[in-house]
């Protein structure tokens, strides 16, 4: 089968079809003006190719998946035509011909093809020698062999390109089912935390509107327990938008950028954080860096969303080409007991997800021992 087109530019198979109408018009021009004894049938058979060459150029593809190895041979028919002619101007449209036909066969042909046509035209002048042999013999050799090679060269880049842009389509495919699955944990982050929250506030609202009618005492023990409801609610918004942001691993490596989440948290949240990160030394990637950090961001922000936990310990350090990272806590843990691995976790559709995605990602182990009423603990492994 012929090589695809898709690689070659259209303008450069138009300029072939020009130079093929131009090559067939001058083959005639020099037949007629210096005739030898087969001079008509050679004119009317070339006269013939000018047409077709003709009716090709007027097509917008030169080739077609159906005659395009037909018209390579018959290309190639019409050069060992020219190479008949045994004129000096014979010789020099023979050799402009072949590198008409080296062109086209390495820019649109199977490196087989191309092998093809040049050990025809070799065996041609090997075998019916005409009078341009000793000058033609050489460089039709040549150029056969530079343009196998050639045609093998294009095909490999080629397929590398091809590969690079499936690649380029998974990335962006991945990109955006990254995005989609963020989008989807922000929708259900914002549900099952502000909007809830406010729905709440709005039903008590309610109530204080009734009881002031009735009872303003009990509706101002109601408007106190509001305000301190808003204010747990400005620290659950504030902790909502910086969860929302891009972690960055600080400068001063990935073990600095640990200690101040774990700050960050403490702060927001009044679960007190025992961190030892002593034995963390920074992986080879950045990004690496910054996929450790959002994960271990995850894992604190279910502990403040779900477990309802007064303590955090979480150990962080290097083993083996590896980060492992043990998060626990004292709160109700899951609602699942036992201890599971990410494919069970998986298979059983339990867990955070966002974490499971990641560390899935990543190449990373996880798993999950739940204590129900008695906390959780997580043990993640990423390769550095």
């Amino acid at each position: 089968m012929p090589v695809q087109h898709t690689m070659v530019p259209y303008m450069w198979r138009r300029h072939l079809a020009v130079i093929r109408v131009m090559l067939a018009s001058s083959c005639i021009a020099i037949y007629m003006t210096d005739p030898v004894y087969w001079t008509y049938p050679a004119v009317a058979v070339v006269s013939a190719y000018a047409v077709y060459a003709a009716l090709l150029f007027l097509r917008e593809p030169i080739e077609t998946a159906v005659y395009a190895v037909p018209q390579l041979f018959l290309d190639l028919a019409f050069f060992i035509l020219c190479a008949l002619h045994p004129s000096s101007a014979g010789t020099w449209l023979t050799t402009a011909c072949y590198f008409y036909l080296l062109c086209a066969a390495a820019l649109l042909y199977n490196w087989h093809h191309v092998l093809t046509m040049a050990l025809v035209s070799a065996s041609f002048f090997l075998v019916v020698r005409p009078e341009t042999t000793p000058i033609l013999w050489g460089p039709v050799v040549l150029g056969g062999a530079l343009a196998t090679v050639l045609s093998i060269q294009r095909h490999a880049f080629q397929e590398r390109l091809s590969a690079a842009l499936k690649r380029s389509v998974m990335s962006r495919y991945e990109a955006e089912a990254a995005r989609e699955a963020e989008r989807q944990r922000i929708g259900a982050d914002f549900h099952d935390g502000p909007l809830q929250s406010f729905i709440s506030f709005q039903m008590r609202l309610e109530i204080v509107r009734k009881l002031m009618k009735k009872d303003s005492e009990a509706a101002l023990r109601e408007l106190v327990q509001l305000q301190e409801l808003g204010k747990s609610q400005v620290a659950e918004l504030r902790a909502f938008i910086r969860n929302m942001q891009p972690v960055e691993v600080d400068e001063a490596g990935l073990a600095a950028s640990i200690r101040e989440v774990t700050r960050t948290f403490q702060r927001d949240t009044g679960i007190a954080v025992n961190l030892e990160a002593a034995g963390l030394s920074d992986p080879d990637r950045q990004d690496t860096a910054t996929e450790v950090l959002q994960v271990l961001r995850e894992a604190l922000n279910n502990v403040r969303k779900h477990s309802k936990a007064s303590q955090v310990t979480i150990t962080a350090e290097t083993n083996d080409g590896a980060i492992d990272i043990r998060v626990e806590d004292d709160g109700c843990g899951f609602p699942f007991s036992g201890r599971f691995t990410l494919d069970e976790l998986e298979a059983a559709r339990l867990g955070p997800k966002s974490i499971k995605r990641r560390i899935r990602t990543l190449g990373g182990q996880l798993t999950v021992d739940s204590r129900p009423s008695a906390g959780a603990e997580l043990n993640i492994r990423i390769p550095a």
